[in-house]
């Protein structure tokens, strides 16, 4: 995505995102937009140094600590009672960047709403001027951009991976907020962690993804070895996820799931709606197979194969297997 540089070069911008590497493209975008005053909330339980000094990139001048136990699991209702207090500590700031994350969809309306301030989500080409905040953004499913304006301050969310992580190095003021969030009226009574050495869908190198074309939940299985040859982890569109329920939602690949930007993408079954393509379109090379040839996927791929995924799937991965070990 391409920003616009802001008019108002001095503006306040304050960066939020309960993930630290999603909080440094957050950064990148608000040198972008042009802030030369940029805040960052860290908010969590206990210690909080070591996400202070992950934090302290270039760019960054202010970090607003505020450390309690209701924010042990960082659940919306204290989040929002301390960004509010991070919010008026910085001075009211003209834009307040959430990263698009689930935890951030659910915080960037709420506090908008907390601060009767404008909210604007998973934008792009962000511009400030003396009468607002505008930015563009996808609807209709993807088929079309509105430029959407705020006056006043706003609240914007970002697509992940929209842009790079900040790098190189800071010594941000860091200013411990004293702040007493209201504990939250629910509670995670359970955990559930990812099995060792599994590969977030958002950080591969390689996916390949499931489609309709497969006809029930065991075939899944036939994209195993496939994946294994390139190294790849298994995604799918939202029909397997949302509707079916055949894979897990954080594998889902498309405008209402993950934005992926792989080296090699591999689309199995899946025809190619707009709110898929729009997920993954920023791949860099992208092979597509699919029984319709007018299948709208062939119109964004470098390479297409017509015809059957069952018959297809287990001679790629074949002619693969036999290629690498030459």
């Amino acid at each position: 995505m391409t920003q616009n540089s802001s008019s108002s070069s001095s503006s306040t911008v304050l960066v939020y995102s309960d993930l630290p590497e999603v909080t440094r493209e957050l950064i990148t975008l608000a040198r972008k937009i042009g802030s030369t005053n940029t805040a960052v909330a860290v908010l969590g339980h206990g210690d909080l140094s070591d996400q202070v000094s992950k934090l302290s990139v270039e760019g960054v001048t202010t970090i607003y600590e505020i450390t309690n136990d209701s924010l042990k699991d960082l659940l919306a209702e204290p989040v929002v009672d301390s960004l509010e207090v991070i919010f008026k500590e910085a001075g009211s700031p003209k834009v307040v960047l959430i990263g698009s994350t689930k935890r951030g969809r659910e915080i960037a309306p709420r506090l908008a709403t907390r601060l009767n301030i404008g909210c604007i989500t998973d934008v792009s080409n962000v511009s400030i001027s003396s009468n607002g905040v505008s930015a563009d953004r996808l609807v209709w499913g993807g088929n079309a951009i509105a430029t959407v304006s705020s006056k006043g301050s706003a609240v914007l969310t970002l697509p992940l991976r929209a842009n790079e992580k900040a790098s190189g190095s800071s010594q941000p003021k860091v200013v411990d907020v004293n702040a007493t969030p209201n504990p939250p009226k629910v509670r995670v009574i359970e955990r559930k962690e990812k099995p060792s050495g599994q590969v977030s869908i958002k950080d591969a190198d390689a996916i390949v993804s499931a489609g309709r074309g497969f006809k029930k939940k065991e075939d899944l299985a036939l994209l195993d070895p496939l994946a294994s040859t390139l190294h790849a982890v298994v995604g799918a569109s939202r029909p397997l996820t949302s509707d079916l329920g055949w894979m897990p939602e954080e594998r889902q690949v498309g405008l209402s799931g993950t934005t992926v930007k792989p080296k090699l993408y591999v689309a199995v079954g899946i025809s190619g709606q707009i709110q898929h393509l729009t997920g993954m379109r920023d791949s860099k090379l992208v092979v597509a197979i699919n029984m319709d040839k007018n299948a709208p996927i062939f119109q964004e791929c470098d390479y297409g194969a017509v015809g059957d995924l069952y018959a297809i799937v287990p001679e790629l991965d074949k002619a693969l297997r036999a290629k690498l070990s030459r």
